[in-house]
């Protein structure tokens, strides 16, 4: 799962990562691209993420966004 969320990533930011990356502190994401990137995750793993959850501590690595989205599907 992790590398699909780095594809994502990819795909939206146009920037490769790993997974413990800081998106915000390194630039990759902003606030409108981690709303693109929420969407795309909403889409690829048919889960519901409400604005209100789309915070540093869910969104700030792709390790802490897999984590996220592992308790949303589960």
């Amino acid at each position: 799962m992790i590398d699909v969320i780095k594809e994502k990533i990819k795909e939206i930011a146009f920037k490769k990562v790993n997974d413990s990356d800081e998106l915000f502190k390194s630039g990759i994401l902003t606030s409108i691209l981690v709303i693109d990137l929420a969407t795309a995750l909403e889409d690829e793993f048919n889960i519901s993420i409400p604005f209100n959850e789309i915070t540093l501590e869910n969104f700030s690595t792709p390790e802490l966004i897999k984590k996220y989205v592992d308790s949303k599907i589960g």
